[in-house]
């Protein structure tokens, strides 16, 4: 909306007024800089972000050129005045006609919001810092599972990290029920960390809500910050003193779990 400003200028034709008004648009233009590097970090793909913002520079240097080139035609066919009062509505009327569009990047950071919000609950990841948290917050994919159904099963190989949204999960552990997670825990790290397949059966308590994550985005972000992955080993020991508390780890690996 900085364009605003511009097109009040010729209806003040005033020294204090002008200074004001371009002050006005200056402050605006800060915001929209910051509002939409922002939400272009934050929201698009790290695969096409660097292309993302190459197509931003070249759309405004290409809008830049049309601007110029259609204000001076404007001015010789009017005058100053009309001509700033025309280009400085455009980026306002432009915003009206596009309202119900421009508010969908706000719903889609809330959306953003609430998996970060989720993703720092687990112990594992609050030492992360919030990039790395918004890293894994896209690359969240969500799955619906039915009461009963599993997630997985002992021995089979691993290939995600879960963590519960809504809903109950039991873990089961050579036929006997070892816990029952709940909303915003995690669970599908010890085979992942340590390469092995999975070391117990995962099952829908009830209807069951998850995020889960592909090995290739959890292992790069985990192991490679030391304060989470010195976490996330503390976790996986004492899950598996859960499973098999007189069991040392060179037996568990060897009996594959």
């Amino acid at each position: 909306m900085w364009g605003l400003p511009i097109a009040l200028i010729p209806l003040f034709p005033r020294e204090a007024t002008a200074l004001i008004l371009l002050a006005c648009v200056g402050f605006g233009n800060a915001l929209v800089d910051v509002g939409l590097y922002t939400l272009m970090a934050r929201l698009a793909p790290d695969a096409v972000l660097v292309r993302l913002f190459g197509l931003k520079e070249g759309l405004v240097s290409f809008s830049v050129w049309i601007g110029a080139v259609f204000a001076a035609f404007l001015i010789d066919l009017t005058s100053v005045p009309v001509a700033m009062v025309a280009v400085g509505a455009l980026c306002p009327i432009l915003v009206a006609a596009t309202w119900r569009r421009l508010g969908r990047p706000d719903r889609n950071i809330g959306e953003l919001d609430d998996q970060i919000g989720l993703l720092q609950g687990v112990p594992m990841f609050q030492p992360l810092p919030l990039p790395a948290i918004e890293q894994l917050a896209r690359g969240l994919e969500p799955l619906h599972l039915p009461a009963g159904q599993a997630v997985f099963r002992q021995g089979d190989p691993a290939d995600r990290f879960y963590v519960i949204e809504a809903g109950a999960a039991d873990v089961v552990g050579d036929g006997r029920l070892v816990t029952t997670l709940g909303p915003g825990e995690g669970f599908g790290e010890i085979a992942l960390l340590r390469r092995v397949r999975r070391t117990a059966t995962v099952r829908a308590a009830t209807d069951l809500e998850l995020q889960a994550l592909t090995y290739d985005r959890f292992l790069p972000v985990v192991t490679g910050f030391p304060p989470s992955s010195r976490e996330a080993r503390s976790e996986v020991e004492e899950m598996l003193d859960r499973f098999s508390p007189g069991e040392s780890d060179d037996d568990q690996n060897r009996s594959g779990e």
